[in-house]
């Protein structure tokens, strides 16, 4: 696998499967891509993708079928290094192209993503997806 810049601040690498089975398979929306660029320049930190693009087996593995958002190249998971979580929620929840918005406190990470439905916001808590609410915002310290 070649490993290229596709933007200022990331290369394929950052965005590629890292499965370790296919190849480094690689597709990216340049509107993901964009926003991270985004946040780059937001926090000027270091961004850590912690999931990408997942190739088709993987994505089978992990959620049972091959129609999810990172399948798609649609989707990020990311950490900002030295930012709390409460920081970057704000942050991407003020983006409107971003659609899909996860967070997972546990492993201290945001998802986002470029759904073409109405935008859905949750917490990850023992690996249930439970819609954000007024609650949750309090107890994970997101207002």
């Amino acid at each position: 696998m070649k490993n290229f810049k596709i933007s200022h601040n990331f290369s394929r690498k950052d965005f590629s499967c890292k499965c370790g089975k296919c190849d480094n398979e690689f597709r990216i929306s340049l509107t993901i891509v964009g926003i991270v660029e985004h946040l780059k320049g937001k926090f000027n930190k270091r961004i850590k993708i912690v999931k990408g693009y997942l190739c088709e087996e993987y994505s089978k593995e992990v959620y049972g079928h091959d129609k999810d958002y990172h399948h798609f190249g649609k989707a990020v998971d990311l950490i900002i290094e030295e930012v709390p979580l409460k920081e970057v929620f704000k942050e991407v929840e003020s983006m409107s192209e971003i659609t899909g918005i996860g967070v997972y406190p546990a492993e201290n990470y945001i998802h986002i993503d470029i759904r073409d439905k109405d935008r859905e916001i949750w917490v990850k808590e023992r690996s249930e997806k439970i819609p954000m609410s007024d609650r949750l915002r309090t107890q994970y310290d997101l207002l």
